[in-house]
């Protein structure tokens, strides 16, 4: 489906991300792909033939980023026909115990930027009638977490976001799918790892599998994606269990909130 497609991945030097650009390029869709590290990016753009790869140097923790990354693109004379938001920055944190200016700088990566590129090239996706996109959210979007409050409350806001512009931009042939990874083995995760509850370590997933998930959502026009038996378990629980419980579970198994 994807294959002579254009596809912006942000985040892409690592992760997922990268591993979503692995598998993109595998079809033979070309790539734009996004991130902080250039080094990084040109190592992977290096990696991947048989395919046209764009690289693009951009911190989306600054202001009017996504802006300046749509008008880049733009310049560079490119048709993006799928976008991935999948930066973003997680800090096991309280709310008291971490600066202000890194839990907004979380909510700008996490959510300004995200809702910024969606709106921006959600447009000229609805013109010409096709386009799909990726928002990497977390299972962690359905528990409100002590120690980690602003992260998930930032993922909500991810899914929440996703759900709704599913329906909102079905009709003009635009798809929106919100992939939800529970613990993937990943850069990013490394460090929250050191507090996570034993059961919750041994159920984190290979990145290969959950890339492949939220890529096969995509491509089926799934609304919501969460990779993983025990991770769509556990959003169930949310479902059932009173929200008492669901907020001190979630700090259990993510860490005692310090």
């Amino acid at each position: 489906m994807f294959s002579g497609k254009t596809a912006l991945i942000t985040g892409a030097s690592s992760g997922i991300g990268e591993e979503i650009a692995r598998q993109l390029a595998a079809v033979g869709c070309n790539l734009v792909l996004v991130a902080r590290r250039e080094a990084r990016l040109r190592e992977l753009a290096q990696a991947l033939s048989g395919v046209q790869v764009a690289v693009l140097v951009m911190d989306l923790n600054e202001p009017d980023s996504g802006q300046q990354l749509f008008d880049q693109v733009i310049a560079l004379g490119l048709q993006v026909d799928v976008l991935v938001n999948n930066a973003g920055l997680g800090f096991q944190k309280p709310l008291l115990g971490m600066p202000l200016d890194q839990q907004l700088g979380m909510v700008d990566v996490n959510d300004r930027a995200l809702l910024a590129l969606t709106r921006l090239f959600a447009e000229p996706m609805a013109e010409r009638g096709e386009g799909w996109i990726l928002n990497v959210s977390s299972v962690s979007a359905w528990f409100p977490i002590p120690g980690m409050a602003t992260y998930a409350a930032s993922k909500a806001f991810v899914l929440s976001l996703g759900r709704a512009l599913h329906e909102e931009l079905k009709p003009s042939g635009v798809v929106v799918t919100t992939l939800c990874p529970g613990g993937t083995r990943t850069e990013f995760s490394s460090k929250a790892r050191e507090h996570l509850d034993p059961s919750l370590e041994k159920a984190m997933m290979p990145v290969e599998p959950v890339a492949r998930a939220g890529l096969q959502a995509l491509a089926r026009g799934r609304s919501v994606v969460v990779p993983g038996t025990a991770y769509r378990m556990m959003t169930w629980l949310t479902r059932m269990l009173p929200d008492s419980w669901v907020v001190k579970l979630a700090g259990r198994v993510m860490g005692r909130h310090r």
